[in-house]
């Protein structure tokens, strides 16, 4: 994972600040697993994770929401990205390909999406981002 902090001025030109980098894997689920298939941030700065296990357009499918970290941003302005060593999956989904997870702002739900494939896909909430 990379974060960096990020600035637009009043001309609408956009500035990235000093890149950190991290290695994440997540601890669910097993197989031919995207790690990493979606990232979201809550107000707190946890970083909640969607990885996804695919075999192929028929499955099967299984996927998980991971808390992987924190990501801070420090007076300076600068970031820090900090990835969880002992980490469990907040939930786990099997038979299902969640790749897009975002917080609902104010503190609200997380959605979940799926792309299952030729199973199609979902929309769900979850309290994930409270």
């Amino acid at each position: 994972m990379f974060a960096a902090p990020f600035s637009v001025n009043a001309y609408g030109d956009m500035k990235f600040g000093a890149v950190r980098k991290a290695t994440y894997r997540a601890p669910y689920p097993d197989g031919d697993i995207r790690h990493v298939s979606d990232i979201a941030v809550t107000g707190t700065g946890r970083l909640l994770v969607g990885s996804a296990a695919d075999a192929g357009d028929d499955g099967p499918f299984d996927s998980a929401v991971n808390d992987a970290g924190r990501l801070t941003v420090r007076t300076d302005g600068s970031v820090a990205l900090s990835i969880r060593q002992n980490r469990d999956s907040l939930e786990q989904f099997k038979g299902y390909k969640v790749e897009a997870v975002d917080c609902l702002p104010g503190g609200g739900p997380a959605l979940l999406g799926t792309d299952d494939e030729n199973a199609g896909g979902s929309v769900s909430t979850s309290g994930l981002c409270r």
